[in-house]
């Protein structure tokens, strides 16, 4: 081949290697002028309600936001992955969504393990995620990529013994999960207890695939505790609280926000009657900022029309990430979306935003304490 050939053919290849590029980059920013949600949630497994119900408030606030015109009059879309509650398959579905050029946002992480194999992807793609859980470690609060809407399990716990304290309670007794989790609830139990001149008679622990927990309050029983606090998730804490009652348990419980669910009323029956709950909103009290959702709920799930923390945390997970792309201007980059959440002041209806510099924790004002009375969630009072 001559030397005049091989030029041409290296011109052509070169302008074609353009055009291939210069289409791509066209294809590209197109695919950014429209938000797609990326979600990774344990809809099955053994933490498969937290998810189940929390998607609930996705769908509700997708089909609201697509109702009204979409972002930029696009439809928002949403590419859903089940985690099945195992990390490692977390970790792998979250990077094939990061490696999808048209997902701006990240959303999921239902619990512990699985939050933080997603927002180790999330940091390591640079892709924004929100979570809707709130157990982590303290290196992950600081991750600029990941923005929680659950308040941080130490507001909880000091929530908790403030309301012990208002009533009264002195000798307070602890059932957790033997995970990581029940040692977080411990943590912090124990740290906020002489703040609130709360003295911690008894611990003991559980695993979530139990199917009695009668040994562990027989020995609680013995201590003659004021206030019992059960840090579980369902369905292992509403057998907590059916053992506890078939034992002739009568003392006042509260549970953390993961039992915050129309499935503990379901599975534990009467024994939930009572029941104090940490939780962002009272589905048969709700504020006025959450009256919107609330509606949209009762309306879409007549059978259960109060919606519960989970419920609502899952409707903002959508409208944060739409709150944040309708504050700039398309291409919906990752980098511009990231700095559209770290800014943004959100009140919702299941989580205040007011992100900090250092932390991308929601407000404690988010917090509200429930109670479960004849079936409905009120207002602790």
């Amino acid at each position: 081949m001559s030397t005049k050939h091989k030029l041409t053919r290296f011109v052509l290849a070169c302008g074609l290697a353009a055009f291939a590029t210069a289409a791509l980059s066209s294809q590209s920013a197109q695919s950014q002028d429209r938000l797609v949600i990326g979600s990774v949630m344990d809809l099955t497994g053994p933490v498969a309600t937290l998810a189940q119900y929390a998607k609930r408030g996705v769908d509700i606030a997708l089909a609201e936001v697509n109702a009204a015109g979409g972002v930029n009059g696009k439809p928002v879309e949403l590419a859903s992955l089940n985690s099945e509650s195992k990390p490692d398959l977390a970790s792998s579905l979250g990077l094939r969504l990061a490696a999808r050029e048209d997902v701006n946002v990240l959303i999921g992480g239902n619990f512990g393990s699985t939050a933080l194999a997603v927002s180790a992807v999330a940091s390591r793609q640079r892709v924004p995620l929100i979570t809707p859980t709130g157990l982590v470690n303290e290196e992950q609060r600081t991750n600029r990529y990941a923005f929680f809407c659950l308040v941080d399990f130490s507001d909880f716990s000091d929530a908790i013994l403030a309301y012990a304290q208002k009533k009264g309670y002195k000798r307070v007794a602890m059932l957790r999960l033997e995970r990581e989790y029940g040692e977080l609830g411990s943590k912090f139990i124990r740290q906020f207890a002489p703040k609130h001149g709360v003295e911690i008679v008894a611990e003991e622990r559980g695993a979530d695939g139990d199917r009695d927990f009668t040994a562990q309050l027989t020995k609680i029983r013995e201590t003659n505790p004021d206030f019992l606090v059960v840090w579980f998730a369902n369905p292992g804490g509403s057998l907590v609280l059916k053992n506890a009652r078939q034992i002739g348990i009568r003392t006042p419980m509260v549970a953390p926000i993961s039992m915050d669910s129309v499935a503990t009323v379901k599975l534990a029956g009467s024994a939930a009657e009572g029941l104090v709950l940490a939780a962002q909103i009272a589905g048969d009290d709700v504020a006025p900022r959450q009256q919107t959702f609330a509606t949209a709920y009762a309306k879409a799930y007549p059978d259960t029309p109060q919606p519960n923390s989970l419920e609502g945390v899952g409707y903002d997970l959508v409208k944060m990430a739409v709150a944040a792309a309708k504050s700039i201007q398309p291409p919906y980059t990752r980098e511009k979306m990231r700095d559209a959440l770290g800014s943004l002041s959100y009140d919702g209806a299941g989580t205040v935003v007011r992100y900090s510099s250092t932390k991308n924790d929601p407000s404690k004002e988010t917090i509200v304490l429930t109670q479960i009375k004849d079936g409905k969630f009120v207002v602790a009072k």
